[in-house]
């Protein structure tokens, strides 16, 4: 579902957790490790603790497929009481922080050779000249790269630098900050740099669902109920099947991202579409052009061609008409 780097993640639902109490059993398409204090251990011990992650995840998928072969109609299997089970794996990740450089490439080595992720913190990092400096440091060993970071700490200009460096995902702590998190989501989407993913207090489907629709790839959660989390995961995965594109965005004039500029109608009234456009930096007749390329490529007829200029879900290649990331 969410390529990023050598991750392949199957829904868009994270959890993070400590990794002394791993979570395995909740069906989030990744699993971030908290708390790897490279001052205090070594990269022996973060290996360690991903192969014990690794063989219980394992263990979790071979407990899923004694489940009796009972479908639901949507392509899952139904465990105990309806529940329904899924068959994907989770993609792993690490959260470390050092006081100095050696020990963090050390773990980006350890990640890469696990294909887990790596995540920086920006509490820890606190200087956004070292973080600018260890960025290229640590993906020249071919790490996928994380930042976390809270939204008063990413400057418009860090943003910028940030969608010019080689980093793989910024991470969003947007923990508190309730209905402004799609917003900010937005904010660092529309730069069309890094993969977001957004850390939020969510309660349930529409939360997340909207955070999806702002632009972010991943939603993550941190001290869920299991129980919720495994909703929730099952529920995007369904909600993907059905809709095709479970990131869709919103239409500009509804608050949309960039993204939603491949729905809107021609740009020849007063609507938020010029402003975007700008942002995007499109002319109304630059984007005219661009989807009459695009359905002279892709349509056979006048309805098909009558549809490109409507908000509808039919439009395969989502980032035409933007900058790929």
């Amino acid at each position: 579902m969410v390529e990023i780097g050598y991750l392949h993640i199957d829904n868009p639902i994270a959890v993070i957790s400590s990794y002394n109490r791993p979570e395995a059993d909740n069906s989030a398409g990744l699993i971030l490790l908290d708390g790897f204090n490279l001052d205090v251990m070594s990269p022996s011990q973060i290996q360690s603790r991903l192969s014990d992650m690794k063989q219980k995840l394992q263990e979790r998928i071979r407990g899923r497929a004694n489940i009796p072969d009972i479908q639901d109609g949507q392509g899952a299997k139904m465990g105990k009481a309806g529940e329904s089970v899924h068959s994907y794996s989770a993609a792993l990740g690490l959260c470390a922080t050092s006081s100095e450089d050696g020990p963090l490439l050390e773990a980006a080595r350890v990640a890469a050779q696990n294909l887990c992720l790596l995540e920086l913190k920006m509490s820890d990092i606190r200087d956004p000249i070292r973080l600018l400096e260890l960025i290229p440091l640590l993906k020249r060993s071919g790490v996928t790269l994380s930042l976390r970071i809270r939204p008063e700490d990413l400057s418009n200009t860090l943003l910028q630098k940030l969608n010019e460096s080689d980093l793989d995902m910024i991470h969003l702590d947007l923990r508190g900050l309730d209905g402004v998190s799609p917003k900010l989501v937005k904010k660092a989407a529309d730069v069309r740099g890094p993969a977001i993913m957004a850390l939020a207090d969510v309660g349930d489907f529409e939360d997340a669902r909207t955070l999806l629709a702002m632009g972010a790839e991943i939603v993550s959660l941190r001290g869920a109920d299991p129980e919720f989390v495994q909703w929730l995961a099952g529920a995007m995965v369904e909600y993907d099947s059905l809709s095709g594109w479970c990131n869709a965005p919103k239409h500009i004039c509804a608050g949309g991202d960039l993204r939603g500029l491949a729905f809107c109608c021609p740009p020849v009234k007063n609507c938020a579409v010029f402003g975007a456009l700008k942002r995007a930096g499109l002319t109304p007749r630059g984007i005219c052009e661009a989807k009459a390329r695009f359905c002279q490529r892709h349509s056979s007829g006048k309805g098909g061609r009558h549809l490109f200029w409507q908000p509808c879900l039919v439009l395969q290649d989502k980032q035409t008409l933007l900058p790929a990331r």
